[in-house]
């Protein structure tokens, strides 16, 4: 009998994405392994383990990969010394955690406008190419750098630079979902309330939106030292648990960062770091601010040990 290894997200495919789909099917087709252990050619675990074994596995599907950003914007995203397999991994985690939290809260991925808020060098944004066939995607940032290369390499999707407060550049009511990675975890209390306001302006009425922030398994990971930063210190943010407490939330600014990189130097030399910081929230805090152009529709606290995720509904 003839195996059917044909698949939805094979529909009008784009012609940058068309090796990488191949090889999905080359290997659907020839791993039975595979076959049982996800049932469909189109499952999400099928597609995470693409990313996550078959492009260290085989070259094939490491030639079909979308292009890898230079080390300067790698390192803007995921830090210094990040490598590509670290860069694949880390985007692949957080993309199943947002398309999951998204399909959770009802969010098909079958048709619609999506838009990632802080895409940087699309980290996260170059997996949605498993729903390009359906979806619309636009990525902003204020990286005019990150953008610039994510819109010559990842041509699938939409990308523009914003400034580093609202507005966008972005008609009212046109987007059916939003989300956003490692953001709210970097921005003041007065920032959050702008950039809330005006992701509920360019998002449709009833639209879903994807969050994350620094709650409680963020502060003890601090305060054990296992933290990829060390803005606040342990003992600083230790002697600031009381406020956090009264109010639910504290906020650092960043100090001067270095870089191997001289464009990088220069780079975070123009943020503003009364905008830019460490950020922590407590589900109280997000329940109370969150909601003025929102509901929420679920909160998961630190599903991959790490940030939460709010789960909002536009209003």
């Amino acid at each position: 009998m003839e195996l059917n290894t044909s698949s939805t997200f094979q529909t009008a495919v784009r012609p940058e994405l068309r090796n990488l789909f191949r090889e999905a099917e080359r290997t659907w087709a020839a791993r039975a392994d595979l076959r049982a252990l996800y049932g469909s050619i189109d499952s999400l675990d099928f597609w995470v383990w693409m990313v996550w074994h078959g492009a260290g596995e085989d070259p094939r599907i490491a030639a079909a990969e979308l292009p890898f950003p230079p080390s300067e914007l790698l390192e803007r995203v995921a830090g210094w010394g990040c490598s590509h397999d670290t860069f694949r991994k880390g985007g692949i985690v957080d993309w199943r955690r947002v398309v999951t939290t998204l399909r959770d809260a009802g969010f098909t991925f079958e048709r619609g406008h999506v838009l990632e808020f802080g895409c940087g060098c699309g980290r996260i944004l170059r997996h949605f190419a498993r729903f390009a066939h359906a979806c619309q995607f636009t990525g902003v940032d204020i990286d005019a750098d990150a953008i610039a290369w994510s819109r010559e390499h990842l041509k699938f999707a939409d990308f523009r630079a914003i400034s580093t407060l609202p507005p966008m550049d972005l008609p009212d009511a046109s987007f059916d979902a939003a989300y956003s990675f490692s953001v709210f975890t970097h921005l003041p209390l007065d920032a959050q309330r702008a950039w809330l306001a005006e992701l509920a302006r360019v998002l449709k009425p009833g639209a879903l939106a994807s969050l994350t922030f620094h709650g409680r398994r963020a502060i003890e990971r601090w305060l054990d030292g296992t933290s990829p930063s060390t803005t606040p210190t342990a003992e600083r943010l230790r002697g600031d648990l009381v406020k956090f407490a009264d109010e639910g939330y504290l906020f650092y600014e960043f100090g001067r960062m270095t870089s191997p990189h001289a464009s990088n130097e220069e780079h975070w030399k123009k943020l503003d770091r009364a905008l830019y910081g460490n950020t922590f929230l407590s589900r109280s805090f997000v329940e109370r601010e969150w909601t003025r152009h929102f509901e929420i529709v679920a909160l998961h606290p630190a599903p991959d040990d790490w940030q939460d995720f709010a789960v909002l509904r536009r209003r």
